[in-house]
């Protein structure tokens, strides 16, 4: 049908399926039947083929990268054969929730959001292949930080992606700062909060950007009423330097909460006792023997 006269979209495309099923990607073929569709006015039918065929209940039957696969000659065919962008965007979309990591289907769909400066998707959009990233790593955050800076209090970035985020934090030394901005700005103190202690938790995040994020979390949590939150940080700190007036200072307040009251008594304790001077010592004068009376 290829060679000949493309007569029946639906069972070459069925065919081309079960190899795609078999391991065999056939990419060759793929092209051949696009190309087919073109030159005997069949792209229609074999769009609606291609409907038939990627329906969540069919696709299910394959792994999940064949899958993907299937979803990105769809994409092919409603973009290149039936001029439908739209619909090729939607089937994009379906490739990134299956593999946020496709480099080619995370470039198309990067292109459609840059050409609509549509900031807020494309922050989105990073942040999902922030878990599988489909370019450098650090790429990728930088991407991050010089678009959610764009973003107005009408177009808050999801919590889920915001989360996702955290991910980044050890590859650029402003995201947690941007991120926490944009979470300011949409009235989502709480989300920021959550953010930090996500990134804290990657042991490679570097120590300067530790030390800034313990202190801003202490800050959210007075905001926010609950200091007792704050104890793991305030431990931290007055672990590292036992003078941090702002860390003793919570933990004076966090005495009267219950919860924390023991551990916050504790760590003063042990802050106080490690700020003291060491006790002068005066060394007595070496003792000396008298010897024995002679005879």
């Amino acid at each position: 049908m290829i060679d000949k006269k493309l007569d029946q979209p639906p069972a070459a495309l069925e065919t081309l399926l079960m190899e795609i099923g078999a391991g065999e990607r056939q990419p060759a073929l793929w092209e051949g039947l696009h190309a087919a569709a073109v030159r005997d006015g069949a792209g229609a039918a074999l769009a609606a083929a291609y409907g038939n065929a990627t329906s969540p209940r069919r696709l299910q039957q394959l792994p999940p990268a064949a899958q993907a696969e299937v979803l990105m000659h769809a994409a092919d065919c409603f973009q290149g054969v039936v001029g439908d962008a739209a619909t090729a965007e939607k089937y994009l979309e379906r490739v990134l929730a299956i593999a946020p990591g496709h480099p080619e289907a995370f470039a198309r769909f990067e292109r459609r959001l840059e050409a609509r400066k549509d900031e807020r998707r494309a922050v989105e959009l990073y942040a999902a292949a922030a878990v599988e990233p489909p370019v450098p790593i650090a790429s990728l955050a930088a991407k991050v930080v010089a678009r959610i800076v764009l973003l107005t209090d009408r177009a808050p970035v999801s919590d889920d992606a915001c989360r996702l985020l955290a991910l980044l934090a050890p590859h650029h030394p402003r995201l947690l700062q941007v991120v926490d901005g944009h979470c300011r700005l949409t009235k989502r103190p709480g989300l920021a909060a959550e953010v930090i202690e996500l990134a804290l938790a990657d042991t490679t995040l570097p120590e300067d950007v530790v030390l800034e994020q313990r202190y801003r979390l202490l800050e959210l949590y007075t905001d926010a009423q609950t200091p007792a939150l704050a104890m793991p940080h305030v431990e931290a700190l007055l672990g590292r330097d036992p003078g941090d007036a702002l860390a003793r200072k919570m933990a004076e307040r966090l005495l009267s909460a219950r919860d924390v009251a023991s551990r916050a008594a504790a760590v003063l304790q042990t802050a106080r006792r490690a700020s003291q001077p060491p006790p002068s010592r005066s060394q007595p004068p070496p003792s000396r023997s008298q010897p024995p009376p002679k005879g």
